[in-house]
């Protein structure tokens, strides 16, 4: 049975090529309205529906509305420094987490005390605020990204934030060129916002980098609604798909799937 945000679904079962069940689907659209629900006004409104389950029986299930989504979303506001850097990774096509999804960020780090933490994907430094933010006071973040440009930014966005330059270290380069220089399980938490078809080998590196106790996180984990549409095949979403058959199935990790922004996979590494 899944509990989140008043939801409560029994596990529905997958399809033959792996691709989640209609139930699922159903789940997934509902998230997806979360950004329609600013425009909708009161249609947007609780309710509760009767689902069948595999045994045959009803029951009936408190869905969370698009309203309380974007409710969720918008929890807590986002300051002028992220929303600067919002704004300047936009213009850039370096989309980043949603407010909601940095603010989970923040949560996960300070649930796992970070003190280092690593990142795939700097982007114009959005992520990499919500990062520091939930960071031991000492803590350093080091983030890699393709494009210089994108690390420039980031750099003013830190600064900018008041954030002491010994707290941030960028690496421009390939992800899957510099993660096998940074030491083996010497990181907290490993944040991946970079190419969805990399995924699966970002897992690899991030279990060797992070300590047992440690936690991944994988950014866009829903792909724009895609990953719950078993009509969807392109490489991205069957990438992410396999992703999350993976840590499901394995016995060594806990995984938890966050449905703010275009979606989170937490994943924990047994300690």
């Amino acid at each position: 049975m899944f509990r989140s945000s008043g939801l409560i679904l029994r596990r529905a079962p997958e399809t033959a090529d792996g691709s989640p069940s209609r139930l699922v689907t159903f789940f997934t659209n509902s998230v997806s309205r979360c950004r329609a629900s600013r425009e909708s006004g009161p249609a947007s409104q609780s309710r509760s529906a009767r689902l069948r389950h595999d045994n045959g029986s009803d029951e009936e299930s408190i869905i969370t509305t698009a309203a309380s989504l974007a409710f969720a979303e918008d929890l807590h506001p986002e300051d002028d420094h992220a929303a600067n850097a919002r704004a300047h990774g936009e213009r850039l096509g370096a989309v980043p987490v949603s407010p909601g999804a940095g603010a989970a960020l923040s949560f996960l780090a300070a649930s796992v005390s970070a003190k280092a933490v690593a990142e795939i994907g700097t982007g114009a430094g959005v992520s990499g605020l919500y990062l520091l933010r939930g960071m031991a006071p000492d803590g350093v973040l080091t983030s890699v990204d393709f494009e210089a440009e994108h690390q420039r930014l980031a750099r003013e966005a830190f600064s900018a934030a008041g954030i002491a330059p010994q707290r941030f270290r960028l690496i421009t380069g390939s992800a899957l060129e510099v993660l096998p220089r940074l030491i083996d399980h010497g990181y907290d938490l490993v944040f991946v916002d970079g190419d969805k078809v990399e995924y699966g080998e970002y897992l690899d590196e991030a279990l060797r980098l992070v300590r047992p106790g440690g936690v991944i996180v994988f950014d866009n984990a829903l792909w724009h609604d895609r990953v719950a549409d078993p009509a969807q095949r392109d490489p991205q979403t069957a990438a992410i798909r396999d992703l999350i058959t993976r840590v499901r199935n394995e016995e060594t990790l806990r995984s938890l799937l966050i449905p703010l922004g275009d979606g989170l996979l937490a994943v924990q590494v047994a300690g």
